[in-house]
């Protein structure tokens, strides 16, 4: 097979071959800070940006917060010894606003981002006997968001820890996020196969799916906060402290109401357009209903303090969602011939830490939040009875927007990947780069609270 991929700019957020099953490639967009944590979504919370697939990360705030992305995406393609193809292409992140009053234990959330993305352009040229040369082309586009509003609170409980020799501080000692968003699930995947015989004396094929899907789901999120230990000396200043970081998320089974149409014509090239002659079969569009499947994740990490600004954090999560267990109730254009919906696993291994006494380094580097990660995510989609795999390295950093006086900051992340079958078909290999921001209010302006005076 001949991959044919050109430059793409637009709403396509994926040119892989692979976005051609299902839904497309499930989860590949996040947050630039989540991105550069190996996707890490529970347990690697920040007070500066928020995780949409969590709710309850957005109560970790220090206060609102509006945030945004871009991501530009280098691909290159390989199969066998055949020759390589490229692609680079480029789209919006997650985008999202939570409202915080600062101090406050509520928080509301608001916000869209990616779920699904598919694009594709493929080639095929062959000999038949008495036909002679065909040419087989394979397109498609589209993908699914997730719109989603929801609510996080915090919970705080306080005692005290020893100061010194024989003295003790009251101080917070554990804290409870607990998040619930219900999430909308739209989008639309529009797919086109040609069968284009280059004989003009024979006349040409063409099948044409549109599917539009939507479904409602709740997601429950919660982080739990521990303190293993803290150091205060005898002036009740502190020193140092270690925290144990629990946390995952819940999203039910829920149905899945999709309109699917069919269109299958022969058609002539003429002056390199397609022309329709003659429809072979036409399906109007019928509403069907199927299940989105149960998802859960569950993440543990370690987070250590100290006096002098050192912060650091490290953590682990495993993901899965129980797509084989709906295959069966999904329209047959979700489930094509030689290919199977199977249980989707994810793992993910992350770190992030700040720099200890910021005010002898560099006035920007030196207030930076840095981080890496790693990820091994199973697709739910199995091709010819082999799974597909990506594993990903990532890394980035936050910057603090100097002269805002408010704690805005400008995101980078990077992420360096792998895609492939267990049985060493078409080989991807991809760079992302995220770019995004999260704005926060002028620091006299206490948004949310009521003035002392007129």
């Amino acid at each position: 097979m001949l991959l044919m991929c050109v430059p793409v700019i637009g709403q396509n957020a994926e040119f892989s071959p692979y976005s051609r099953f299902g839904f497309g490639l499930i989860g590949s967009l996040q947050s630039p800070v989540h991105a550069g944590m190996g996707g890490m979504e529970s347990v690697l919370t920040t007070s500066f940006q928020f995780n949409p697939d969590n709710p309850a990360s957005a109560s970790a705030l220090s206060q609102t917060t509006f945030q945004g992305s871009a991501v530009t995406t280098h691909l290159q393609m390989r199969q066998g010894d055949e020759a390589q193809a490229k692609a680079l292409f480029g789209s919006s992140g997650p985008l999202g606003l939570a409202i915080k009053k600062q101090g406050g234990k509520n928080t509301l959330i608001i916000g869209v981002s990616p779920f699904s993305n598919s694009g594709f352009a493929l080639s095929r040229n062959s000999e038949t006997d008495g036909v002679g040369s065909v040419q087989e082309r394979y397109n498609g586009e589209g993908g699914l968001s997730k719109a989603h509003i929801g609510w996080a609170r915090t919970i705080r409980s306080r005692g005290y820890v020893s100061a010194g020799v024989a003295d003790s501080v009251l101080i917070q000692t554990n804290t409870l996020h607990l998040g619930i968003q219900t999430q909308y699930l739209f989008g639309a995947v529009s797919r086109t196969s040609t069968l284009n015989v280059i004989d003009p004396t024979f006349l040409d094929h063409r099948s044409v799916i549109d599917m539009k899907h939507r479904s409602i789901a709740p997601d429950l999120g919660l982080i739990y906060n521990h303190l293993l230990f803290a150091r205060y000396n005898d002036d009740l200043s502190f020193e140092k402290s270690a925290s144990l970081r629990i946390g995952g998320r819940f999203t039910p089974q829920t149905t899945l109401f999709s309109e699917i149409s069919h269109l299958d014509e022969t058609t002539q090239n003429l002056g390199g357009i397609d022309i329709p002659m003659d429809t072979a079969l036409y399906i109007p569009t019928e509403s069907v209903t199927g299940q989105m499947p149960t998802s859960w994740n569950l993440g543990a990490s370690l987070i250590f303090d100290h006096a002098n600004g050192r912060h650091v954090g490290a953590g682990v999560e495993y993901t899965e969602t129980q797509w084989d267990r709906v295959e069966e109730g999904l329209h047959l254009s979700l489930r094509p011939n030689g290919m199977n919906w199977v249980r989707s696993r994810t793992f993910r291994a992350g770190a992030e830490w700040t720099l200890g006494n910021t005010e002898q380094r560099h006035p920007t580097w030196g207030k930076a939040n840095y981080r890496i990660g790693v990820s091994f995510i199973q697709q739910p989609y199995q091709i010819e009875g082999s799974q597909l795999v990506s594993r990903t390295v990532s890394g980035g950093f936050s910057l603090p927007l100097i002269g805002s006086r408010s704690m805005s900051r400008l995101h980078f992340g990077m992420e360096l990947g792998e895609r492939y079958t267990e049985d060493n078909g078409l080989n991807e290999n991809f760079t992302r780069i995220h770019v995004g921001f999260s704005l926060m209010p002028f620091f006299k302006n206490n948004w949310l609270r009521e003035r002392l005076y007129d």
